[in-house]
């Protein structure tokens, strides 16, 4: 079976900046886009010590978002991050979500 995994460390040497996390971020989306549409993806972030809030918003809230939170759910699983990581992930996705309600909002 083809591996449906894209490894986050196979991407980028450090996952500090805004920058490298939109290019992380689109070569995830390619990896997306030439992967089977009813197979689930997984994004692992095994290995990973140091991932700054910066690089996660523009990984993977901004992924959420263009994907919408139900879309990402399904198609994508994360495995692999040490607690602190998971829940660095976990915060800033609700931070983006909620700051692109709110601007959506009248």
């Amino acid at each position: 079976m083809t591996d449906l995994t894209f490894h986050l460390k196979a991407h980028a040497e450090s996952f500090v900046t805004r920058d490298m996390g939109r290019k992380v971020r689109e070569m995830l989306l390619e990896f997306h886009s030439q992967s089977p549409v009813d197979m689930a993806l997984t994004i692992d972030v095994s290995g990973i010590e140091v991932l700054t809030p910066s690089f996660a918003d523009e990984f993977f809230a901004k992924t959420v978002v263009l994907m919408g939170l139900d879309a990402f759910r399904t198609r994508f699983r994360i495995i692999g991050p040490p607690d602190d990581i998971k829940l660095l992930i976990s915060k800033v996705i609700k931070i983006r979500l909620a700051q692109t309600v709110q601007a959506e909002s009248p």
